[in-house]
């Protein structure tokens, strides 16, 4: 089995200078969950002009796993995150961030079962993981339908417990250059800043039919 292999794309001559102005910071530690290929980790690491590191991550698919240990610091763990939390000689590292986006099926309208899907009960591992590596900032994605569930007024619930500051909204990827109408529920928490001076970002691109 060949494994994809991201390349990095050439900075700009003003990417390369805030990477220069930032690479004496500390590394930004990150976690990711249901973390796939690493879709999440590379916008938040290889994208971004700040220090980063994957310190930890976890996705029940083996072939996913080894593709996301491919391309970022081999630190992806393959298995079921409950039972891995069970285990008593789990250790999480610590870390600033803590991302993913828990299992959709139980949220979205095609699933004819989703009233009593268990999948709708993964974002509390995940807020779990949050407490273990102390994270001072989470972000969740997930269908649009988890916005306004029970699930999601418990995970604000559970994160206000924990300390957190939260923002909830809908995006667009075709508002932000993806050639997509794809819309997701993103959940941004933060301890130290209240993440609705920053969150949703402002869109860059727009509808030009709409535009006026």
């Amino acid at each position: 089995m060949t494994l994809w292999k991201y390349k990095q794309p050439k900075k700009t001559k003003r990417e390369s200078q805030n990477a220069s102005n930032n690479k004496e910071a500390s590394p930004i530690r990150i976690i990711d969950l249901f973390c796939g290929a690493g879709g999440m980790t590379l916008g938040f690491t290889k994208l971004t002009a700040y220090p980063t590191c994957s310190v930890w991550a976890n996705d029940v698919n083996k072939f996913a796993v080894e593709t996301y240990n491919a391309n970022f610091d081999n630190c992806c763990v393959v298995g079921d995150i409950v039972t891995i939390l069970d285990d008593s000689q789990t250790s999480i590292p610590q870390a600033d961030i803590v991302i993913g986006g828990p299992p959709c099926q139980g949220f979205s309208l095609l699933n004819k079962n989703r009233e009593n899907d268990p999948r709708k009960q993964l974002w509390r591992p995940f807020m779990e993981i949050v407490k273990r590596s102390n994270a001072g900032t989470f972000v969740m994605e997930n269908v649009p339908q988890l916005l306004g569930s029970s699930e999601h007024q418990q995970i604000i619930e559970v994160a206000t417990i924990m300390g957190f500051q939260t923002v909830s909204t809908v995006l667009c990827a075709a508002d932000y250059g993806v050639p997509q109408t794809r819309r997701r529920a993103f959940i941004v928490g933060c301890k130290f800043v209240d993440p609705q001076k920053f969150f949703p970002p402002k869109k860059t691109h727009y509808d030009p039919l709409k535009v006026r």
